[in-house]
């Protein structure tokens, strides 16, 4: 039955010149020759027929069936891995599609998804300090990023610098599972964005503690969210267009 089976393969003989093919398109030498369905098998020709078949396995190496001379059995080299080309015309013609980059953790994303959870904590924190007495008593009080006091301070609050930091974080665990260029623009413009608030919301703040008259019993300072903001949203855009620039 092995026999037969082997008898029944019509291996591929890829001899250029033909020097070891006879008539009919057979082989005119023995030796074992690939088939022609699947690159892992092979089939010995013993000068009139096919005698043999062969699997190369991985671990376990050639698995025969059928008869073959002692030599050929050492031969212990696995069948070509070149390339076999497809009778379907239009497989060349068909767009490769990207691999999937599974789940990668490098130390600029962990920087990405510092800098946002940093962004969204500084902007509820306290973004001015002011103290002052009234006789005897000492007054001191804190404005957050989000309070309404600030938007009437400078027009905007700390909910755009949280949304950006929201986003920030968002994108950055998109970069985990892909490495298209598309995603890591958009995260660069995200980051450059937030940093554009961050140091309009800087500039407004100064500005106004400094218009604070000196012969006032108070004192105004930036408060901790402010900062925390601001250098989290400049060392996100700065490690954001890094990797951009490294695609």
């Amino acid at each position: 039955m092995a026999d037969e089976q082997a008898g029944n393969a019509q291996p591929a003989v890829s001899d250029p010149d033909g020097a070891h093919v006879g008539s009919g398109g057979l082989p005119k030498s023995p030796g074992w020759y690939p088939d022609r369905a699947s690159p892992n098998d092979q089939s010995y020709w013993d000068g009139q027929n096919w005698t043999a078949r062969r699997r190369w396995t991985s671990g376990k190496g050639w698995l025969v069936a059928g008869d073959a001379p002692q030599e050929a059995m050492s031969d212990s080299a696995p069948p070509s891995s070149a390339p076999r080309l497809s009778a379907n015309p239009y497989v060349a013609l068909a767009p490769s599609r990207s691999k999937a980059t599974g789940f990668t953790f490098n130390l600029g994303v962990l920087i990405l998804l510092v800098c946002g959870i940093a962004l969204m904590y500084g902007s509820v924190g306290a973004w001015v300090h002011l103290s002052g007495s009234i006789g005897v008593a000492d007054l001191r009080v804190s404005l957050n990023g989000i309070d309404p006091g600030i938007s009437t301070l400078i027009s905007v609050n700390g909910w755009v610098t949280f949304i950006g930091g929201t986003l920030i974080v968002i994108f950055a665990c998109f970069e985990m599972t892909s490495e298209e260029i598309q995603l890591a623009i958009l995260t660069t413009l995200i980051t450059a964005v937030t940093t554009v608030f961050a140091i309009y919301d800087m500039f407004r703040i100064v500005q106004k503690i400094s218009q604070v008259p000196s012969t006032a019993n108070a004192n105004a300072s930036v408060g901790w969210g402010l900062i925390c903001v601001l250098s989290a949203a400049v060392l996100a855009t700065l490690i954001a267009l890094v990797r951009l620039l490294q695609r």
